[in-house]
């Protein structure tokens, strides 16, 4: 099997190449990050390539066909990648018996054709909206979500402190709502890249200037006093991979009132769920004083993740739709 993308640590790719490799399949990912920008000046001329160049093949797609020319490969997988119409050609021709793309984003984010270029055996996406889309058109679309990594996103804390975590990204939307949190008194912790410079400066002082992963990524979840989940307002009906590493790592979720929220989570039980910025201060007012009652909360959650939510549950739905054997 191959995953044509740099499996940094605890990213989407990490987590799948550990699970498959511990369900006992061989995996091979790149050894260096291909097509990488790691400056703002790399980022701009990788944009700028491609723009200029848009039917050229990426160091991805050039990696991924010499892998297939020289090695068995019955599956390529590629996690939030899409490849274009020739490359998936190419890989067919070499032998590859299954393509499959596994998108954790928003399907706004594919550029070209994305998702849409003919060839894949599976297409599974978080999104249920755009599932029914792309199988309006004929396409083998089916509604999966990420998940959590037991190995990593597990209760791994003592004591439960009194802030707010915050992990991820600091667009607009996500800034606003803890710009409001920290002007009604609630005490925040933001973990993740730091903001951008157009940030307001209360977001840049609570930001505590870590990327937290893996085991660290838990005790910060769960030593807090709660996680609040939110997500891009391009992101839709949709759940990230944080509603499952919260619930993984046994913390207090507060996430956005969405449909896909009760799919997965008991709203109420295994969740809180809010649908404005009154309602987490009312969630973290009852944490403060029913201390019991917000960790039953939160082990209501940590069984569920770990009983339905893990990577290894989601590779083993890709492997039976396709008719692979686990």
């Amino acid at each position: 099997m191959a995953i044509p993308n740099f499996p940094l640590e605890d990213s989407f790719i990490d987590n799948v190449a550990h699970t498959l490799c511990g369900m006992g399949h061989e995996v091979l990912t790149p050894s260096r990050v291909l097509d990488s920008a790691r400056s703002a000046p790399l980022r701009f001329a990788k944009e700028m390539r491609a723009r200029a160049l848009p039917l050229r093949w990426s160091e991805a797609e050039r990696w991924v066909v010499e892998q297939a020319k020289h090695n068995r490969l019955d599956l390529v997988i590629c996690l939030t990648q899409s490849l274009k119409q020739e490359v998936l050609e190419a890989l067919r021709k070499a032998g590859v018996q299954h393509l499959v793309a596994w998108w954790g984003d928003t399907p706004a984010n594919m550029r070209g054709l994305g998702l849409l270029a003919p060839g894949w055996d599976g297409i599974f996406l978080k999104d249920a909206a755009a599932v029914r889309k792309l199988r309006a058109v004929g396409l083998p679309a089916e509604h999966l979500n990420e998940a959590m990594n037991p190995d990593w996103h597990r209760r791994n804390f003592s004591e439960i402190g009194e802030e707010v975590a915050v992990a991820g990204s600091y667009y607009g939307y996500r800034q606003y709502i803890v710009g409001q949190l920290l002007a009604g008194g609630a005490p925040m912790a933001l973990y993740g890249p730091r903001p951008p410079r157009w940030a307001d400066a209360a977001i840049a002082r609570a930001h505590r200037g870590r990327y937290i992963t893996k085991h660290e990524k838990s005790a910060v979840f769960g030593s807090a006093l709660a996680c609040l989940n939110s997500t891009a307002i391009s992101e839709g009906d949709a759940l990230n991979c944080r509603a499952f590493e919260i619930a993984g790592a046994c913390g207090l979720q507060l996430i956005e009132d969405k449909r896909s929220v009760e799919d997965c989570f008991e709203p109420g039980v295994e969740v809180l769920t809010f649908a404005s910025v009154d309602e987490i201060h009312q969630h973290l007012d009852r944490a403060l004083k029913d201390r019991d009652w917000a960790m039953k909360v939160r082990e209501a959650g940590h069984r569920r993740a770990h009983a339905e939510h893990t990577y290894a549950h989601r590779i083993s739905d890709i492997f039976r739709h396709l008719e692979i054997a686990a």
